[in-house]
């Protein structure tokens, strides 16, 4: 990787795990005595590749809906643990839960931070019988880069010859479908974030990001994703992808991707809602913000789009 695009990279890995220290400062929630938690179990030997587990001990023997949620942070950020206090609603919920790590971008980049993300799923899934969950009955959520491989799992369901030709390997493609995904202020298309003529290329960082994360500057990556090879970099909405529900916030920039990707669920003709956040929760991705009134609302309209396909459970 170029030397200034690594420097610049890592500068933001810094600050914006900062911020998402704050954040989990504020949001933390000590794990109810309900719930058993197994924190960092590894998939791979890398030093992020691991899953946090949570679901509830007295549903232990008991045959589970699955919820994975993939973190985000630009590719470049993330600190899974302080998404516990969401996930938690899910695992009380009555869900098996799952919550993905993987090596943030400059160290790890496209393709391979994708293919973390899959491999982590391949794990998860082949422990189905010994943690006691439905692999057939799975809802996945994530939120903002989160979103991109929430949708990414979804085009695989679609398409599982689009990973093969994208270079990826997951061994349950084909196989894992999942019943409905949330995509919470996710960022999807690199072409349109890369797209100075949109809104969601305004969002802060934005560029520094997507160049990060594809490692090449702002000039080939524009070029590069409108490239055969570039276009299998961004999720394909298409018939057959899984029901989705989409929320976004008013006050982020990244609400016009969601616009965009309502869009194309609608021409795909994909079951879809969508809830907008205002108020305490309209900046970006603080739908996960369930310690306040408004994000619990948020979960509760979350939870009517997507308890109704798993109707064994719910």
């Amino acid at each position: 990787m170029n030397a200034k695009r690594y420097l610049r990279g890592m500068l933001g890995q810094g600050w914006y795990n900062f911020t998402e220290c704050l954040a989990w400062a504020v949001l933390y929630r000590k794990m109810p005595e309900e719930l058993e938690y197994h924190h960092k179990v590894a998939y791979g030997p890398k030093k992020r590749e691991w899953i946090n587990t949570i679901s509830r001990k007295d549903l232990a023997g008991q045959k589970k809906p699955l919820f994975v949620y993939i973190h985000g942070g630009g590719w470049a950020s993330g600190v899974t643990d302080m998404r516990n206090t969401y996930i938690m609603n899910w695992a009380k919920k009555g869900f098996f839960c799952a919550s993905v790590g993987y090596t943030w971008a400059p160290q790890m980049t496209y393709p391979g931070q994708v293919q973390e993300v899959y491999d982590a799923l391949d794990f998860i899934l082949d422990h189905a019988e010994e943690w006691g969950f439905d692999p057939d009955n799975a809802v996945v959520a994530g939120e903002s880069a989160g979103g991109y491989y929430v949708m990414h799992v979804g085009s695989a369901a679609m398409d599982p010859s689009w990973l093969e030709r994208a270079g990826l390997r997951f061994r349950h493609a084909g196989q894992f479908k999942p019943k409905a995904l949330v995509d919470i202020c996710g960022c999807i298309d690199m072409e349109r974030l890369l797209d100075e003529s949109k809104g969601q290329s305004e969002f802060p960082d934005m560029k520094m990001f997507v160049t990060t994360f594809l490692d090449k500057s702002y000039e080939e990556a524009k070029a590069w994703v409108k490239t055969e090879e570039g276009k299998l970099a961004s999720p394909v909405i298409g018939p057959g992808f899984p029901p989705t529900f989409v929320i976004w916030a008013t006050r982020d920039k990244l609400r016009f991707e969601a616009f965009d990707v309502i869009e194309e669920l609608k021409a795909a003709g994909v079951p879809y809602d969508v809830h907008k956040c205002g108020g305490l929760i309209g900046n970006h991705a603080w739908a996960i913000a369930t310690i306040v009134k408004p994000a619990q609302e948020c979960l509760a309209h979350t939870w009517e789009f997507a308890l109704p396909y798993l109707p064994e459970y719910f």
